[in-house]
């Protein structure tokens, strides 16, 4: 009688419709309670029938907790649960030769008989052994101790030390002795035992840490937090000596100039070895070899760019199983490209090349191809694609999208394809053959009015077309507001098909689309996805090429669409609102008004890292510093102007803020408001931070250039 009465229930029910999305700030700065986190850390089970990965559904918690899933291979069956790992002999992580292998485990080192499985002890000691690798001529197996190495003798098992990093034992054969001031570090013993890499550090000397106060503490005091050098302070370098172990002789490896030095990778039969060499002025990397027969080291490759060397390059080596070719990215052709190099004679062959870029390569063994991410065909999508070792036609194995987000995994038989990817308006999913696993969004937030906004180009000053997100109401009138936003990390992609990193700025779109405003999203020169010479056009002048971008996209939106000239507002974020105080500053009588948030103020104090590639240091170009830096334009102000910061902002410092507002009172300056935050950092965390810096964003534009403007 209870289930017929609960069957009758059922049947009568209505279905409830989801709520409407209540379109407002406070409503959209629930953010990650809203919209959840992406799936990640794909994972297939080694039968190929499952995948297995991590997952935070939206549920009303500002940060939902990962838990793990699983799915079956056609794209059903998802449960809560764990895929067991792919399982992989404890001794790959060792040195194979022939049927026996080494390997560390728990600090002591072991021969395995592949074939039969059976071990023995090869130390036993309370020191920590690590790394072992088989000499060529397997007689004995070369280890790590205490930062040293040593060699055991398979015959009978005796052990000497190899290399001692003080001259104070004579009958060592290898003294590591450091450059003057130098501490050495990473060691690396080749595959073949004969060979050994050791790093060796030139520490920068004592740098001044900027200091970040903290205001609202437990113990009722200000508090200072440590942060960076900044740019401009001395920097440390490095090199590398490649040693001989059984003549004693050293190799060094170093930049041309000064610089420093990567990590020596080993080809796979110890002949050769391949290190990475930087300059320090950014703009030349060299591609050493080493060779085991001549104990010789040669430059085979170079990387330049007269801006700075970087983009999707990153120092990235790898060798294919037969040790016959190493592989990397170079960008010497202006995008980023996968080549193969031919390690005896150094000949290189592009297996990409066009203008689109390659990242994320990974070696698929068992097929002799690469996988890797590519945006052949247009800067605004992304795909995954494999290449025979050998080069070759490409063939795309599944979609993808350019979002941070955006990953894969290939099954073991390599006929199936998990990928995690998005839209414009639409977070990303985990799909399977490309069938849609995952729903991470609420309900609610998905009943909401999100648009996939078009991709427009924008004509610029140059004659370069600028792509761009445009954001228009639908019913749009001549003469309405318009607004320009400005992506932050100048390095970053935001035009693309896509769920962007700015997921709550875009939300807010829809807020100022609903006021009759259009908005446009830039990605201005010096962003990410579309070449060397995009991403280098602000070389010693940020607030040059970069702004001129986005005033004529404000200038398009004028004659284009038809915007009012004197209802231009501009905001932005970090780099975006550093571009925003060069805009109000420099370019006054474009936009009325402005909200500049977390901005760079002043470049020379922010991190070397960063800023040192782009505008040199102050001390060696202050011209670049002088016209690049919003603090030296404040006079220029003329219309509204909103910063806000958080006060504990450990990347750009709120003293940047300050010194503008200081510059501000001196000038008499008005229609300008400084909002600051003392419990966030440079990403706001707590919803209510989000909802009033975004109250106040969109009261600056309603008043001034908006439906409430006086």
């Amino acid at each position: 009688m209870l289930l017929a009465l609960t069957g009758l229930l059922t049947t009568t029910q209505k279905t409830v419709a989801p709520p409407k999305f209540p379109l407002t700030i406070e409503s959209i700065m629930r953010g990650y309670a809203l919209v959840g986190h992406a799936p990640r850390n794909l994972q297939w089970s080694e039968d190929g029938k499952k995948v297995g990965f991590s997952w935070a559904k939206a549920d009303g918690k500002q940060n939902p907790d990962y838990q793990s899933y699983t799915v079956d291979a056609d794209g059903t069956g998802l449960t809560l649960g764990v895929v067991p790992s792919r399982s992989q002999p404890v001794w790959t992580r060792g040195s194979r030769l022939g049927s026996e292998a080494v390997y560390e485990s728990n600090g002591d080192i072991f021969l395995v008989n592949i074939n039969d499985d059976t071990k023995q002890n090869l130390t036993n000691t309370t020191d920590y052994e690590s790394a072992p690798v088989f000499a060529r001529d397997g007689q004995s197996v070369v280890f790590q101790k205490n930062g040293d190495l040593y060699r055991l003798m398979m015959s009978d098992r005796k052990v000497m030390q190899v290399t001692q990093k003080k001259a104070e034992k004579p009958d060592v054969p290898v003294t590591v002795e450091p450059p003057k001031g130098s501490t050495s570090g990473f060691m690396s013993v080749s595959p073949s035992g004969t060979h050994a890499s050791v790093s060796f550090n030139q520490p920068a000397g004592s740098s001044k840490n900027a200091q970040v106060a903290r205001f609202i503490t437990s113990s009722g005091y200000v508090e200072l937090t440590p942060t960076y050098p900044r740019v401009g302070a001395a920097q440390s370098h490095s090199e590398v000596g490649v040693y001989n172990l059984q003549t004693g002789a050293v190799t060094p490896i170093r930049p041309m100039r000064t610089g420093f030095v990567s990590q020596i990778r080993w080809a796979p039969d110890g002949k050769y070895g391949m290190i990475w060499a930087f300059s320090e002025d950014h703009k030349d990397v060299w591609l050493y070899r080493f060779d085991t027969a001549t104990d010789k080291a040669e430059v085979v490759y170079t990387e330049h760019n007269n801006g700075w060397v970087g983009g999707r390059f990153n120092a990235q080596i790898g060798w294919l199983p037969d040790s016959s070719k190493l592989f990397f990215l170079s960008e010497n052709s202006g995008y980023a490209n996968l080549i193969t190099m031919s390690p005896s004679d150094a000949k290189t062959t592009n297996l990409t090349e066009g203008k689109f870029e390659v990242s994320d390569v990974q070696m698929d063994e068992d097929r002799q191809r690469f996988t890797f991410v590519s945006s052949e065909g247009s800067p605004h999508d992304r795909h995954l694609d494999t290449v025979s070792f050998d080069g070759g036609p490409r063939r795309k194995l599944a979609d993808l999208s350019a979002d941070d987000d955006s990953s894969f995994a290939i099954s073991p038989d390599g006929t199936k394809v998990a990928v995690v990817r998005s839209k414009t308006n639409r977070p990303p999913e985990l799909f399977v053959n490309d069938i849609q696993v995952t729903e991470t969004p609420t309900k609610e937030w998905l009943s909401g009015p999100w648009i996939d906004a078009p991709i427009v180009s924008v004509p610029s000053r140059d004659g370069i077309s600028i792509p761009a997100k445009l954001f228009k109401p639908k019913k749009w009138r001549r003469g309405g507001p318009a607004v320009v936003f400005v992506h932050g990390a100048g390095y970053l992609q935001n035009v693309f098909h896509g769920w962007s990193y700015y997921y709550r700025e875009y939300m807010f779109h829809h807020i100022l689309m609903e006021r009759g405003y259009t908005v446009l999203d830039v990605d201005y020169r010096a962003s990410a996805g579309y070449g060397s010479d995009w991403r280098t056009a602000i070389y010693r002048h940020m607030g040059g090429k970069d702004l001129d971008d986005v005033v004529d996209g404000a200038k398009y939106l004028v004659k284009e669409i038809g915007a009012a000239p004197d209802r231009l507002g501009v905001y932005g974020g970090s780099y975006g609102g550093f571009i925003t105080f060069m805009a109000m500053f420099t370019a006054p009588d474009v936009f009325k008004s402005g909200a500049a948030l977390r901005p760079v103020g002043d470049w020379a104090n922010y991190h070397h890292g960063y800023t040192s590639p782009i505008l040199n240091t102050p001390q060696e170009d202050p011209e670049a510093y002088k016209i690049s830096s919003p603090i030296n334009f404040v006079d220029g102000l003329k219309g509204n102007l909103l910063i806000c910061h958080g006060m504990v902002d450990v990347n750009v410092q709120f003293q940047d803020s300050i010194r503008i507002v200081q510059k501000l009172i001196e000038l008499g300056k008005k229609n300008w408001s400084v909002a600051p935050y003392p419990v966030e950092d440079h990403a706001f965390t707590r919803p209510e931070s989000w909802t009033d810096e975004y109250n106040r964003i969109f009261d600056l534009f309603e008043t001034t250039i908006g439906n409430r403007r006086r």
